[in-house]
């Protein structure tokens, strides 16, 4: 289907209006009409016109006045206009181009020399209109860069948030509970002669609740991480996750090696080992994993690896998965880069790559 063009001649010359209608006939164009400046000022702004051809000698409101007042309107600044002059005119050709006139025509109208300009004045609003888009689109862009910037400072306080907040609970678990927990196995085992079954019993529970608090405070929080850092902490973890679980951690994590990084990266690392090594022993079905870490000083990669029962990516949702994606976006906020590989029969692959250049004691 052809596009039609909306064309708004302004023209105080019956003749010159009718001319330029006889010349259009059958053409894809919508013609409107405007007998002075003012009425084609309140036609343009009703009708919105891909092009205005405007004549520059009218009576009251002279061309020059009304292609600035075009130019000065919002509404309508950006529509082609054709300025219509005497054909050797050539100060006012030039004064048409001063008041914003894109291109000329000259009475009488010459029917080839008119679609010429009309398809090149064509071309230029669709330029325009394109850089308006484009325009758009930046301003857009710019603003949803914004957006980003202020969605990743929140969720970081957020997490940032959690992690405090672990810390405090791990500490209360710690001071309080354990102090409590503490003070009762010691007046079990100072009561041996009363009941000693019961006792014994009691003691027992005591000892496994004293375990199960100490194991809650340190998921919560591992002191180690914030007094000797990631390796240190890393070390226990592992140890912990085998005692708990029997499945073997291999790994090359040296509990002595006094390497410090910046307090976001060892949360976020540790973190993704902790979350991927609970994901093995839930889902893998494996008796053994392997935990790696390369350091440079400039880069630090975690990979977690089972060659368990592993999950088709094409068919799961990992956006659904709480832990996956908490995972992601914890590495995401430090600027690092996430990588979940899986296939069923061949075990996951669970990478988090850091770069840092705030590495300490070395």
């Amino acid at each position: 289907m052809t596009e039609h063009l909306k064309i708004l001649m302004v023209d105080d010359e019956p003749i010159a209006r009718a001319t330029f209608e006889a010349l259009m006939i059958g053409k894809p164009y919508d013609l409107f009409f405007a007998e002075d400046g003012t009425e084609g000022l309140d036609k343009a702004r009703d009708i919105q016109p891909d092009v205005i051809i405007l004549d520059l000698m009218m009576p009251r409101m002279s061309g020059f006045e009304v292609c600035r007042s075009i130019r000065m309107d919002p509404q309508i600044a950006e529509v082609p206009i054709i300025m219509v002059t005497a054909l050797d005119d050539r100060d006012a050709k030039l004064n048409s181009l001063v008041v914003g006139a894109d291109d000329f025509l000259s009475k009488p109208f010459d029917s080839l020399e008119l679609d010429i300009r009309l398809h090149s004045l064509k071309s230029v609003n669709r330029y325009r209109h394109l850089m308006e888009e484009r325009e758009r689109l930046q301003k857009t862009l710019h603003e949803l860069s914004i957006k980003n910037h202020q969605l990743h400072v929140l969720s970081q306080q957020v997490f940032e948030a959690q992690e405090k907040e672990r810390r405090l609970v791990a500490v209360e678990l710690h001071d309080e509970i354990g102090q409590l927990i503490t003070g009762l196995k010691l007046v079990l085992d100072q009561k041996r002669q009363d009941s000693p079954t019961q006792i014994s019993e009691a003691r027992d529970i005591t000892n496994d609740l004293f375990q199960r608090v100490r194991e809650m405070t340190l998921n919560l929080r591992p002191t180690a991480l914030d007094d000797f850092g990631l390796f240190a902490a890393l070390n226990d973890l592992l140890k912990r996750f085998t005692r708990q679980t029997n499945i073997i951690v291999h790994s090359n994590v040296n509990p002595l090696d006094d390497r410090r990084f910046d307090k976001n990266i060892e949360t976020s690392a540790f973190r993704v080992v902790q979350e991927a090594l609970t994901n093995v022993a839930r889902h893998a079905d494996v008796s053994e994993a392997k935990v790696t870490l390369t350091v440079t000083p400039t880069r630090i990669q975690v990979c977690i690896t089972d060659s368990g029962k592993g999950f088709d990516m094409g068919l799961t949702d990992t956006t659904a998965s709480t832990g996956l994606s908490g995972m992601a976006e914890r590495v995401n906020l430090t600027g690092g880069h996430f990588i979940l590989k899986s296939k069923p029969g061949e075990g996951t692959l669970v990478l988090a790559d850091f770069g840092t250049t705030t590495i300490r004691g070395v």
